[in-house]
């Protein structure tokens, strides 16, 4: 399985949103890439919204699945001011949270029929990429 991370971010996150994304993509995409799911989903991408509060309506959460390509796209928002003031771990941690939260919105899309073991495996790959990069978890109530 493939795996690629975009995001779409304010200015005054600066390259933090980056670091923390060139930290995290390999390790998980190293972890996925010989992941087979029953669903035959082969790539997610993933595209995290970084957005103060007044900016949110513009950039609506996205669940997409190309059945064709056999990608899901996930647009997820992470919390701006929560995200802008962490330490680098802890910017990385967020990002695995929303990620964790991105296979939940995966099950929410019927034609992708996601089983529960293919989930579990998802989830279980992030939970590893956590392990590898010694980063706690965060609050999860901290999601918009």
């Amino acid at each position: 399985m493939k795996f690629w991370m975009s995001s779409e971010q304010y200015a005054l996150v600066g390259d933090a949103e980056h670091k923390a994304r060139k930290t995290l993509e390999p390790v998980l995409a190293g972890i996925l890439s010989d992941v087979v799911l029953d669903c035959g989903l082969e790539k997610w991408s993933f595209i995290s919204i970084v957005m103060p509060d007044e900016r949110q309506a513009d950039y609506p959460e996205v669940k997409r699945y190309h059945k064709l390509k056999r990608d899901v796209e996930l647009r997820v928002k992470l919390p701006f001011s929560e995200f802008k003031d962490a330490d680098a771990n802890k910017q990385v941690g967020l990002m695995l949270d929303a990620l964790s939260r991105s296979v939940d919105m995966m099950g929410e899309i019927k034609s992708l029929r996601l089983k529960s073991e293919d989930a579990s495996v998802l989830r279980g790959a992030v939970e590893k990429a956590r392990l590898r990069l010694n980063v706690s978890k965060g609050d999860e109530r901290s999601f918009i």
